[in-house]
């Protein structure tokens, strides 16, 4: 039956249904054919390029093409009362959500900056509302500002934006790099401080603010404050930009002359003169995000398709990370990793798991040194246990093993959570997960709730935890020289995602189950903690928190307490309630006073624990 071609029973428009509909579910592939058979139907769908745009399918040709009909954006989710969004690069790092007029004038226009085409550029930021209206519109100003190398320029734009919750980060990042140029460096100093505390560790940013800080540390005169910046970034990445020659000049106390040196420095086998000129490429985007080619690219035949603006960061994902160096054996570091390891409470098991593979390390590394045949170290572990049972810091001190047998770059730990390696609109999960695993090289990523990653939110599955998981799979296989990935959850969970999943079974194949604490454990845990902070339990106290030990795990609840978290939580709070009492005590306050946890104190904390409730006034105490 022919319905026409105009109408909401057009034959495009139900194309368009269907892929919406097949989207919805996760069927990409259906989604694609369905999209597709719309646009060409009609061309001039504009909402039918936003489908193919959605599964980042021809992403330039999608954008240009809703550009083109931007006056029908929209028309089909009005007129169907559908939802449909996709999402795109805002600059070089952020990525907003593409889904209403103004979002599609924004990225047409964050378009033009991938090629340096600053002609095009320049026509599509006068399409935009007034700079002054509208935060991510002054953004674009200020990355054509950084384009072009007006520095003066760059300061006026990311000023106004420091404080912005979405782009405030890269506006301190601009603004402190731009002030380093212009030799402002004591105005870089608290830009670039402040948007590196509020960046996350997982973001792609830490390094590049890292360095420039360096440098404007270096130009007041604070070499001293420089050198750990400028370490951690060569941990992560030691040919980023002239971090080695910096650190090696500052280490040996001599200085620094950047015009002579600067042109022997490389980045990605690129030097200074290079990065100068207009076929260089600006180290500040050279590692993570989208790239920021200053080169005018080579044009594609008359008809072509233009490369997708997604496709550098997806070839880029897909290179080898370089070598890093591996240095010598550090035993003094190896032997402070494992007292660590012996200090912690119980988890008996584990110690042993952990010591019988740092020997195993060991010996491989001395076979080797005899020319000897080894097997390849086990890099990847699942660990399994419940909460609070200090998954985490063995993590840590697994990393120093590895660390100081030479076998890691680096002793760093990136923590993630799903939401860490998931996006949030199809296509940008692998451009995420790609990021926060080489924040990680050199060291450990720690996947905390990895199970997570295999839920079933679709009809056919979690489309996006499952590309998460092959991201991890493949970048655990090829950066297994490079980094540990280390999977952790309640066991439940793991035996769930390790049975739905082989590829993660055959590579991650060494697994620490990690015990829940005993009463003894838990009470010498509280005691530990006391020390540790200069204060001590009295008698009666460490009576009666031996006895909510064993009251709690005999009732099992402690593994929803949190194990070793709940003896620090009942510490922290009883502590609060001592301080408490002593602030109403009328007489002179003793050294002990101050430093002894009575039983009051517990009980109070153990019922806040228990019910939620908090302190009272002093006087009913």
């Amino acid at each position: 039956m022919d319905f026409g071609t105009q109408g909401p029973e057009a034959p495009a428009d139900l194309a368009w249904l269907r892929g919406v509909d097949a989207y919805t579910m996760g069927a990409y592939p259906q989604a694609e054919e369905e999209f597709r058979t719309a646009v060409r139907i009609d061309p001039g769908m504009a909402d039918g390029w936003l489908g193919l745009h959605a599964l980042r399918v021809d992403t330039t040709t999608a954008l240009l093409r809703m550009f083109r009909h931007r006056e029908r954006f929209g028309e089909q989710r009005s007129r169907h009362r559908r939802t449909l969004n996709s999402w795109y690069w805002l600059g070089w790092w952020v990525q907003p959500v593409l889904e209403s007029p103004r979002d599609l004038l924004l990225a047409h226009a964050s378009h033009w900056l991938d090629g340096r085409h600053v002609p095009e550029l320049d026509r599509a930021l006068a399409g935009l509302p007034p700079v002054d209206t509208d935060p991510q519109v002054r953004f674009l100003h200020a990355c054509r500002a950084y384009l072009v190398k007006d520095w003066e320029q760059l300061v006026r734009h990311t000023d106004p934006l420091i404080n912005d919750a979405m782009l405030g980060i890269e506006a301190g990042l601009f603004g402190g790099m731009a002030r380093v140029r212009l030799e402002m460096y004591g105005q870089a100093e608290p830009l670039l401080s402040a948007a590196l505390m509020r960046c996350r560790s997982e973001q792609p940013q830490r390094k590049e603010l890292r360095y420039w800080l360096a440098r404007a540390h270096e130009g007041t005169g604070r070499s001293a404050a420089a050198l750990p910046l400028y370490r951690a970034v060569h941990r992560v990445d030691p040919a980023f930009m002239d971090t080695s020659a910096r650190l090696a000049a500052i280490s040996e106390g001599d200085g620094y002359d950047e015009a002579a040196d600067m042109a022997a420095i490389t980045l990605s086998g690129i030097g200074q003169e290079l990065l100068e000129s207009p076929d260089g490429i600006d180290p500040l985007f050279g590692g993570e995000g989208r790239d920021l080619k200053l080169s005018e690219p080579e044009l594609p035949p008359p008809g072509a398709p233009l490369p997708s603006a997604t496709d550098s960061v997806r070839e880029k994902a897909a290179l080898p990370v370089q070598p890093l160096p591996t240095g010598p054996t550090d035993p003094a570091l190896l032997e402070e990793a494992l007292a660590e390891l012996e200090r912690m409470v119980g988890l008996e098991p584990v110690k042993r798991q952990v010591k019988a593979l740092s020997a195993q390390l060991n010996m491989a590394r001395l076979r080797a040194g005899q020319g000897l045949p080894v097997q390849p170290p086990k890099r990847h572990f699942v660990f399994s246990g419940p909460s609070g049972t200090g998954k985490t810091t063995v993590a840590r001190i697994l990393g120093r093993v590895f660390y100081a047998l030479g076998l890691l770059g680096g002793d760093h730990l990136v923590e993630a959570q799903r939401a860490d390696l998931v996006g949030e609109y199809l296509g940008q999960t692998a451009v995420k997960a790609n990021e926060l695993i080489d924040s990680a090289i050199g060291g450990v990523l720690f996947v905390d709730e990895a199970y997570s990653l295999s839920n079933s939110g679709y009809g056919k599955g979690d489309a996006y935890g499952d590309e998460a998981l092959q991201v991890l799979l493949k970048r655990a296989e090829d950066n297994r020289d490079h980094l540990v990935v280390i999977l952790a959850g309640y066991p439940e969970g793991m035996d769930r995602l390790l049975a739905a999943n082989p590829g993660l079974s055959s590579r991650f194949t060494t697994r620490v189950d990690f015990p829940s604490y005993r009463p003894l454990e838990l009470t010498s845990i509280g005691e530990v903690l006391a020390a540790e902070n200069g204060d001590v339990w009295d008698e009666e106290a460490l009576d009666e928190l031996r006895s909510i030990a064993g009251h709690v795990v005999d009732q099992g609840w402690i593994d929803e307490l949190g194990n070793g978290r709940f003896l620090r939580t009942l510490y922290e709070k009883s502590c609060a309630y001592r301080d408490l009492r002593l602030s109403v005590y009328p007489g002179m306050l003793t050294r002990d006073d101050l430093s002894t946890l009575r039983l009051p104190d517990l009980m109070q904390a153990y019922g806040e624990v228990l019910s939620g409730r908090g302190p009272q006034d002093p006087s009913a105490l």
